[in-house]
């Protein structure tokens, strides 16, 4: 029987990715975070792991992808000693997401270790809440891997790892870049679809979360959590955000990466920003990757914001609103896209 996980509030994470060699809550513009995701993996090879920084909330990923892109074998108790003496609010167990090029036989086989984990890591530890991750190599699979969570973990969560599908649009998998393509949604979608038809789980997004069209589509999809560290990157890049828009260019340099510059309109919008750093001073977004930095940050948590408030009137209300924000933007026919398939796989009857 599917699961009757129908909320009757809509509350959404949002967690802004850091580094403990340059975090941005320095004091400088901001204090302490609220929501923040970090890695074990830098603090592997701490010898008394500490996050430097205050927040009010940890959720810490077990670096396990990191190690698979640069081929490094990571020992699954000294991912436990890191996890436990961190103590975050949630943690992912160490888990074995595919590859590019793997076979069906050998993503199976690290799916059975990932499912290994979770059990040892629940029986175990005393971390404090689990999310356990989700991989799965074809439409079949992933019903069954939800179907297994559901009865196995411990867990409110899953976090969405691997998820290599085929559909009308081709092959495709969860890996690369997070640009929305029709085929990377249809990816998300029929994850959605699943977990939230066979469980009563929370589905949390890997890095979903760069710019707030990113972060709507999201949330639309049916989504309840995401992370991301693109706020930061994007600001070393010379980039900030806007309220409902896309990547915009301000740095110094006369090269934007094909990044459009701040339109008239834009700096109009700009000079009524409530950030710290522009409060502060809005030149710093100039000179300073920190304060740029601050300033992602802080769209990205006004948007999420927004996107509570909107689905809290019901979802007719929220795909008003993107509506009017994605005519505007080069991804609007994906977002046309996104509203017919929502409606054919019965994902806005599931999340409404």
């Amino acid at each position: 029987m599917p699961v009757d996980n129908s909320m009757a509030s809509h509350v959404l994470d949002l967690w802004m990715g850091e580094h403990r060699k340059n975090f941005l809550a320095d004091g400088r513009y901001l204090k302490q975070y609220a929501k923040v995701m970090d890695s074990q993996i830098n603090y592997y090879h701490s010898y008394k792991p500490r996050i430097p920084y205050p927040y009010r909330e940890l959720f810490l990923d077990n670096g396990a992808y990191t190690a698979l892109r640069k081929n490094v074998n990571l020992d699954p108790e000294r991912v436990k000693q890191v996890q436990e003496a961190l103590h975050p609010d949630k943690t992912i167990p160490l888990d074995f997401p595919f590859n590019t090029g793997l076979s069906r036989k050998l993503m199976m086989k690290r799916w059975n270790k990932t499912k290994k984990n979770i059990v040892d890591w629940q029986e175990t530890t005393s971390l404090r809440e689990l999310v356990p991750a989700l991989h799965a190599w074809s439409i079949r699979s992933l019903k069954e891997n939800v179907k297994w969570l559901q009865k196995n973990a411990d867990a409110n969560f899953v976090a969405v790892g691997s998820i290599v599908l085929s559909s009308a649009f081709g092959s495709y998998t969860f890996f690369g870049d997070r640009y929305p393509t029709r085929a990377y949604i249809d990816m998300i979608l029929h994850t959605v679809l699943q977990v939230r038809s066979q469980s009563d789980f929370g589905i949390h997004m890997m890095g979903f979360g760069s710019s707030p069209l990113m972060l709507h589509m999201g949330y639309f999809c049916g989504i309840d959590s995401t992370d991301s560290a693109g706020y930061r990157r994007g600001a070393a890049y010379g980039k900030i955000i806007l309220p409902g828009r896309g990547w915009r260019y301000i740095g110094k340099l006369k090269e934007s990466f094909g990044i459009p510059k701040l339109s008239k309109e834009e700096r109009c919008v700009l000079i009524n920003c409530k950030c710290p750093a522009c409060k502060q001073d809005p030149k710093l977004l100039k000179r300073d990757w920190k304060a740029r930095a601050v300033h992602n940050k802080f769209v990205l948590e006004k948007e999420r914001d927004v996107a509570m408030q909107l689905l809290e009137q019901g979802r007719d209300y929220y795909e008003r609103y993107l509506d009017r924000v994605f005519e505007r933007s080069s991804l609007r026919a994906i977002w046309t896209n996104t509203k017919i398939r929502v409606r054919a796989l019965g994902i806005d009857r599931l999340v409404a």
